[in-house]
């Protein structure tokens, strides 16, 4: 039987917002998450936070030279001696890792695939780690966990698509994973590469796509993004998807709060008025 987070839904509003800045803590979000799920649940929690650890994990291997996240479960000084604490990467990263270096035997992750006709296709060492992560969370088995992720691979895809026709790029290569949908993207001439039926946004993405603003294109995508998770938890009050659905507009909210500080607080509003119209909230952050 799912578990269900009465009192936690109700009091998600203390977990993220600081009393005394009136301000968005991500950080504190996470820590309290873990004492108060049950450990199996919080697994989940730790795969939506796995991003972060995802660009760390680039950034040392490809040594890019970038800001360390603290957002990640492994700490910097993991990464310092890397090999000696190679047990307590999750196995994609492990995977990934002696393949990268020539240390794996397994054909699996040559950097060429075949297209659906039969054609070689040479891929990027960052879209081969992509297809490793995805089908390492495919392997989970809650619903809200495979329909985002699910989500996010075709919702990049599309975007890539689009993209590189924008720019006359090739896009087999810059496409993560495959199937029918990455077939059709590769191959279709239709304006909207004719997957309207499976791709419902496909109409939202191509007109955002033409925004040249950058900000308010990455805004607009956000909130596709966000309206997406809400689909995804309709009918979802007390279970552990609502709180996962959650902590994906958390982490948008995060991001806008360090890249643009208008669109930050007005996702910080968008989510304490998502909570609001359930729970009260404390008078302080009442507008």
């Amino acid at each position: 039987m799912a578990r269900e987070y009465y009192y936690l839904i109700a009091g998600l509003p203390d977990l993220f917002l600081d009393q005394e800045r009136k301000d968005f803590n991500l950080i504190k979000l996470k820590e309290e998450m873990q004492e108060l799920l049950h450990p199996e649940d919080y697994k989940l929690v730790e795969l939506l936070f796995f991003e972060y650890d995802n660009v760390n994990f680039q950034n040392f291997l490809f040594d890019r030279k970038q800001a360390f996240s603290t957002l990640g479960k492994f700490p910097q000084e993991v990464y310092d001696e890397f090999e000696e604490n190679f047990d307590q990467f999750p196995e994609y990263i492990k995977r990934f890792y002696l393949q990268h270096k020539g240390k794996s035997n397994n054909s699996e992750f040559e950097e060429t695939n075949e297209n659906f006709l039969g054609e070689r296709v040479e891929k990027s060492a960052e879209v081969l780690f992509q297809e490793e992560f995805y089908r390492f969370v495919a392997n989970y088995s809650n619903r809200f966990i495979n329909q985002w992720f699910e989500f996010l691979r075709n919702f990049n895809n599309v975007l890539t698509a689009i993209s590189c026709r924008k720019h006359n790029k090739e896009i087999a290569p810059q496409m993560v994973g495959d199937g029918d949908l990455v077939e059709t993207l590769t191959r279709s001439q239709a304006p909207d590469f004719g997957i309207k039926k499976e791709i419902d946004y496909i109409e939202q993405l191509i007109q955002i796509a033409e925004i040249n603003d950058i900000i308010e294109r990455e805004r607009r995508l956000d909130l596709l993004k966000w309206e997406i998770a809400d689909e995804l938890t309709l009918f979802d009050y007390f279970s552990i998807e609502r709180i996962l659905a959650f902590v994906v507009k958390a982490g948008m909210v995060y991001r806008w709060a360090k890249l643009d500080t208008k669109v930050g607080e007005e996702m910080l509003q968008k989510l304490v008025k998502d909570l609001r119209e359930t729970y009260e909230l404390p008078k302080e952050f009442e507008k």
